[in-house]
């Protein structure tokens, strides 16, 4: 089976990456990865034979999959077929949220934590683990975790509550890891569409949420 998806977010994660997009048909989500586990795809399996050089957010590509590999919130996934991905174009944002709107939800999965706890996940009996969101009052910064690796957080407002301190894993924002933290910045965007994703697995616990990509709002 072969489908048609606009290429939403292509996150860092693990020295690979995850990547999600929406399907052209449908509207609907879609996460591509590698095997029944759901790993996250090297940058050799994104790669358009037809254009070259590996996809990219707004790309629309004709890639083929294998099975859909449901697991848990991760109801998207997909895992896909060892076949070349086609690129048949480029969507403009405007394009694509015509065929998938900005979602309104009360919170974003299920609070206003940067976290969702074991039990809220039991409790919510979350069925999707991917969003897209308008955001305003958006907060981009760096700074080191408990590992010493710089990594990108955000704030911003969303539905008039404030979140702080999520993760960014979009990137194009993230820091010079050679320079270190002295070269930090803050980047501050009026107003933005993010792609947010939330984990299978927990980490110590808890559910991190993520921003896997960043669209400012012309």
């Amino acid at each position: 089976m072969k489908i048609d998806a606009v290429i939403m977010a292509k996150s860092s994660m693990w020295g690979n990456f995850c990547v999600a997009g929406i399907d052209v048909d449908t509207g609907k989500w879609v996460r591509f990865v590698s095997y029944e586990k759901g790993e996250p795809l090297a940058d050799y399996q994104l790669m358009f034979v037809n254009s070259g050089g590996s996809c990219e957010p707004l790309d629309v590509g004709r890639i083929g999959i294998a099975q859909r590999i449901p697991r848990r919130n991760h109801t998207e996934d997909c895992m896909i077929k060892y076949s070349p991905w086609l690129k048949m174009g480029i969507m403009k944002l405007e394009e694509v949220l015509k065929l998938h709107p900005a979602e309104n939800h009360k919170f974003i999965f299920g609070n206003a934590n940067n976290y969702v706890t074991e039990y809220e996940m039991q409790r919510f009996r979350f069925n999707y683990s991917l969003i897209l969101i308008q955001v305003e009052g958006l907060e981009i910064f760096f700074e080191n975790n408990f590992l010493g690796n710089i990594r990108g957080r955000a704030n911003f407002i969303y539905n008039g509550v404030k979140y702080e301190y999520i993760r960014v894993t979009d990137t194009g924002y993230e820091p010079d890891e050679q320079a270190g933290i002295s070269q930090k910045f803050r980047v501050m965007i009026s107003s933005a569409y993010l792609v947010m994703s939330m984990p299978v697995k927990p980490f110590r616990g808890r559910y991190y949420k993520l921003i896997a990509k960043i669209f400012p709002a012309s």
